[in-house]
C-alpha cells in the first residue's frame, strides 16, 4: 500500500469514474431508444456509434481512471505523473465525443479524424506514464498483463484510425469488413480480456483474502493468450486460412483455463467466505464470458454463412455482460477505497472503513434488476423479437441509471466530509 503522501490527487481518478457511469446510462438508454437497429446488419451508423461509446466512453474510460490507483499499488511506486492523466482525460473525452458523432451521423469529415487522432494521444500518453510508473522494481505477471493489454490498445485504436481513412482512400487491400472484424476482435481479447485477467488476478486474490501465491498458471495464461494474438493479427494482416482462426482461437480460449485454476486456487484458500455484491458481481461475470466464447465459437467453426444476429449478439455480449457486469461490480470495490483514502487522508476516521460509503443492499438489487435486462435484450437480439429488444432495454437503462446514482453518492462523499 502507498504512503498516505504518495496517494494520487482524487481529479486524476474521480472524473473517469463520473464519465463512465454517464456514458453507461447514456449508452443504454441509446440502446433501448434504437433497439430494432439491433435485428440488422452490425456495421451502420447507430451501432457503431453505441459501440464506441460503450468501448471508450464507458469501459476504457473507467478502467483508465482505476489504473491510476491501482497500477501504483501494484508497482509500490508512485505514479510517474499526477498531471498526464488530467491531459489524457480530456482527450479521451472530446475524441470519443466527435468520433461518436461522426459514426452517429455517417460523417467521415475533420471531426472523425481529429477524433480519433485524440483518442490514440490518449492512449499513448495513459500508456507511458503507467510504464513508466510500472517499468522499475519486481517482474510480476500483472504488470506484465497490465503493460501487453496497452500495447493492444494501441494497437488496436492504430487500425481503427487507419479503417477512418480508409473510408476515404480505400487503400486497405481486403475488404473493409475484413479489417473492422480484426479491429474488434483484438481489442476485445487483446485490451479489455487481457486486462481484465491481469487486473482480476491481483484483486480477487486481495479482496478474498486469498493464501494463493503461485503465478506459474497466470504465466500460462498470459503466453497462450498473447500468441494466439500475435497469429491472429498475422493472419488477418498477412495471410487468411479457415483453419488458422480455429487454432487460433482455440490458443486465445485455451489461456483462460489456467486463469480459471488460478481463480479457483484463489477461492478454496481464500480467508474470506462471505461475499459483498462487489464480489458476486465479479464472479457472476467471469461467468458470463463463456457466453460471448460460444457465439464465437459458432462464428468460427460454421461452415456457412451466419445471420449477422450471430456478430451482433457476440459483441453485445461480451461489452453489456462480461465486461460491464464485472466494471459495475468492481466500481464498489475500487471506488469507495480510492474515496475512502482520500477522505482519511484528510481526516483520521479510524472507525470508517470502504464498506461505509456505499449500501451493499441497494447494489445487489441494482444488478438484480441490470441482469434480466442484458438477458431480455440479448434473446431479443437473437430471437429477433422487438418486445424483447424493448424490454430488455428499458430495464438495462433504469438499471444504468440507479449505478450512475449510487456512484455520484459515493463521489459526493468527497465534499461532505
Amino acid at each position: 500500500m502507498m504512503p498516505p503522501e504518495e496517494h494520487i490527487p482524487s481529479k486524476a481518478i474521480v472524473p473517469y469514474y463520473l464519465l463512465a457511469a454517464l456514458c453507461f446510462f447514456f449508452v443504454s438508454a441509446t440502446c433501448f431508444l434504437t433497439s430494432v437497429d439491433f435485428l440488422g446488419h452490425y456495421f451502420q451508423p447507430k451501432l457503431l456509434a453505441i459501440t464506441h461509446l460503450a468501448v471508450l466512453g464507458w469501459a476504457t474510460t473507467i478502467i483508465f481512471g482505476a489504473s491510476n490507483q491501482l497500477v501504483p499499488v501494484i508497482a509500490e511506486k508512485k505514479l510517474f505523473s499526477d498531471k498526464i492523466p488530467l491531459y489524457v482525460f480530456a482527450l479521451l473525452t472530446v475524441g470519443t465525443a466527435l468520433l461518436v458523432y461522426s459514426f452517429w451521423n455517417f460523417s467521415f469529415t475533420l471531426s472523425a479524424y481529429a477524433g480519433g487522432g485524440l483518442i490514440i494521444c490518449g492512449f499513448l500518453l495513459h500508456a507511458f506514464n503507467l510504464y513508466k510508473t510500472a517499468i522499475t522494481g519486481r517482474n510480476d505477471i500483472i504488470k506484465d498483463f497490465i503493460l501487453t493489454a496497452h500495447v493492444w490498445l494501441i494497437v488496436t485504436g492504430t487500425l481503427g484510425l487507419l479503417l477512418l481513412v480508409n473510408f476515404r482512400m480505400s487503400f486497405l487491400p481486403a475488404d473493409h469488413l475484413h479489417y473492422l472484424k480484426l479491429h474488434a476482435s483484438i481489442g476485445m481479447a487483446g485490451w479489455f480480456l487481457q486486462l481484465i485477467v491481469g487486473i482480476s488476478s491481483r484483486l480477487i486474490p486481495m479482496f478474498l483474502l486469498s493464501r494463493n501465491e503461485d503465478t506459474k498458471l497466470l504465466n500460462i495464461a498470459f503466453y497462450a493468450i498473447n500468441v494466439g494474438l500475435i497469429l491472429f493479427l498475422l493472419e488477418g494482416m498477412i495471410w487468411e486460412t479457415t483453419i488458422g482462426r480455429g487454432v487460433y482461437f482455440l490458443i486465445v480460449a485455451g489461456g483462460l483455463i489456467p486463469y480459471a485454476l488460478y481463480i479457483r486456487k484463489c477461492i478454496r484458500t481464500a480467508l474470506k467466505k462471505n461475499l459483498d455484491s462487489g464480489m458476486k458481481h465479479t464472479f457472476l461475470a467471469l461467468l458470463l464470458i463463456s457466453v460471448p466464447f460460444v457465439l464465437a465459437a459458432i462464428q468460427v467453426f460454421s461452415m456457412k454463412a451466419l445471420s449477422p444476429a450471430i456478430t451482433v449478439s457476440y459483441g453485445f455480449a461480451f461489452i453489456f455482460g462480461f465486461t460491464s457486469v464485472l466494471i459495475m461490480g468492481q466500481t464498489f470495490k475500487t471506488l469507495p477505497f480510492i474515496v475512502w483514502m482520500h477522505i482519511t487522508k484528510k481526516n483520521a476516521i479510524p472507525e470508517l472503513l470502504p464498506k461505509d460509503l456505499y449500501n451493499d443492499t441497494r447494489v445487489k438489487w441494482q444488478m438484480v434488476l441490470y441482469f434480466p435486462g442484458f438477458l431480455f435484450f440479448l434473446l431479443g437480439i437473437l430471437l429477433k423479437t422487438g418486445w424483447l429488444l424493448n424490454t430488455g432495454g428499458l430495464i438495462m437503462t433504469i438499471a444504468a441509471g440507479w449505478y450512475l446514482v449510487e456512484v455520484l453518492l459515493m463521489i459526493n462523499k468527497l465534499r461532505t466530509r
